[in-house]
């Protein structure tokens, strides 16, 4: 394996493969150059229009990231890049968000470490490694999701494409016709399995393709949003292109000048060192939102309404994403625990009628501020992808009651219980709910036909446990010929040995 001396682990300089230091505001965020086509050698950032893929540290932010490959005008792009697919909440760190799985929804690009190229990682045995499929294909499935399991990821390497304009549509049901809706994408998708039909699942799956819900519990209320791509001649001719799409789009020419929001969020004073860490109060908690839950839900529906609007936008701008002040709202209003489960799409519509019945006859609505948002991406190579063995439905919700009360949300925990209990749900990596809906976690279960390939993969980047946390999650054993045997001894360069049999743990 070759290795590289890791002498710079800051994840926010230009990268383990570029030595240099990023230009800083102020407040220590990183600056986009004035010349996005043409940054300098130590900006974290790095497109590669030949191979349509972009390069960055893994300490930038997913939201610098969108903003920056949307402002990059060429010859090429002249809407600049974007990734195929992204989350809603875009300002954790793309190291991060790719360690952990991070998702937007789309059966076709699925989740950001779907979309990865290559990736930079220290070792527990203090070199640095590249890691690509080709070069390191059992290993690569465990490096796309390792929750910081495996090493130090320091810069990654992603898949990007042009941006183009996108229709988006929004219609406001009932949750229990989305829950319908979603029922008859099941029975279409599990009928076209069962017949061994292709094309038809392709179709079945076609109808929640980068569809997104928020679903607001206490008013049982849904809003799906839906996209459809547009190609230039309809742009060309359509004069309905949204003025936030429009500025973003003619944000370029010779010297293409930064987004709106960019800009507001990195103006001031150039600093001259890498990112600094200020160390601040925590978040006090906020009483008020122990209040009314329905008063509380209409209150998030009012600021979503301008990003769920319909209209004709740059992807950029089209698919749901938390805005800058937004996320600047969220953060200083209260402590909260976020919570996220994935449920397979062959009992999706069943699990989710269950639930939506749940809520309403017991009032489990009163546990919940923020609406619930659903997603939906396709099945996934990743050892510990959610999606590994097909595609599945994702419902990320938020506790905003036990923060401010310091008491358990009662009727939210009911409703994570019930996914986790009735629908096959796994909880998504790096979120709340591990030690409430997971205390005795059995990987052998719950990822049957990939954990134990992971644990090799564990054996050989990691044999000392070095990046184990304190997580009681980290256990892998097998047995051969019905006997307990080491589990090292399963492990070769394909992963887990199809000689070995991976077990259950056992009891806690």
């Amino acid at each position: 394996m070759p290795v590289l001396p890791a002498e710079n682990l800051d994840t926010t300089k230009a990268g383990s493969r570029r030595a240099g230091v990023s230009a800083l505001d102020g407040l220590g965020r990183l600056q986009a150059p004035q010349y996005p086509s043409n940054p300098p050698p130590d900006f974290p950032i790095h497109i590669n229009e030949d191979e349509s893929s972009v390069t960055a540290a893994a300490g930038v932010s997913q939201r610098l990231l969108l903003d920056y490959l949307a402002n990059f005008k060429s010859s090429k792009a002249s809407n600049g890049y974007t990734l195929g697919a992204f989350s809603w909440f875009v300002d954790q760190t793309i190291g991060g968000a790719v360690a952990t799985g991070t998702h937007g929804s789309s059966f076709k690009f699925n989740s950001l470490s779907s979309q990865l190229l290559a990736l930079d990682v220290v070792l527990a045995n203090g070199t640095l490694t590249t890691f690509t499929k080709a070069s390191y294909p059992h290993l690569w499935k465990a490096l796309q999701i390792s929750v910081g399991r495996l090493g130090i990821i320091t810069q990654l390497t992603l898949r990007i494409i042009p941006q183009q304009a996108v229709q988006r549509s929004q219609a406001q049901l009932s949750d229990a016709q989305f829950a319908q809706q979603i029922k008859l994408t099941q029975d279409a998708y599990t009928s076209a399995l069962d017949g061994g039909n292709q094309s038809l699942v392709v179709a079945a799956l076609a109808q929640l393709d980068e569809t997104q819900v928020f679903w607001f519990v206490p008013t049982q209320n849904a809003w799906r949003v839906d996209y459809q791509k547009l190609d230039p001649s309809a742009v060309a001719a359509n004069s309905s292109l949204s003025s936030e799409a429009a500025n973003t789009t003619q944000a370029g020419g010779s010297n293409p000048s930064q987004s709106a929001d960019t800009v507001s969020a990195m103006d001031g004073p150039s600093a001259p060192d890498v990112h600094q860490q200020v160390a601040l109060p925590a978040q006090a908690p906020n009483p008020a939102l122990a209040g009314n839950a329905r008063w509380w839900s209409n209150f998030y529906a009012n600021l979503a309404q301008q990003t769920v609007a319909p209209g004709v936008f740059m992807d950029r701008q089209a698919y749901l994403s938390q805005t800058d002040s937004q996320s600047k709202q969220m953060q200083n209003m209260d402590p909260y625990d976020q919570y996220e489960v994935s449920v397979p799409l062959n009992i999706a519509g069943d699990c989710l009628q269950m639930v939506v019945n749940e809520a309403s006859s017991k009032n489990l609505g009163d546990g919940f501020r923020v609406p619930v948002l659903i997603r939906f991406i396709g099945d996934e190579q990743a050892y510990l992808a959610n999606a590994h063995g097909g595609p599945r439905m994702f419902v990320n919700m938020e506790d905003h009651v036990s923060r401010q009360t310091g008491q358990p949300n009662h009727p939210f925990l009911q409703m994570v219980g019930l996914f986790r209990d009735k629908c096959q749900a796994r909880l998504h990596w790096g979120k709340a709910g591990w030690p409430e809906f997971a205390s005795c976690f059995d990987g052998a279960t719950e990822y049957p036909d990939s954990w134990c390939d992971f644990g090799c993969a564990v054996q050989e980047l990691d044999p000392c446990s070095k990046f184990e946390s304190m997580s009681n999650v980290w256990q892998w054993n097998a047995t051969k010929g019905a006997s307990p045997v080491d589990f090292a001894s399963c492990c070769g360069s394909d992963g887990f040995s199809t000689d070995c049999q991976c077990v259950s743990r056992g009891t806690c």
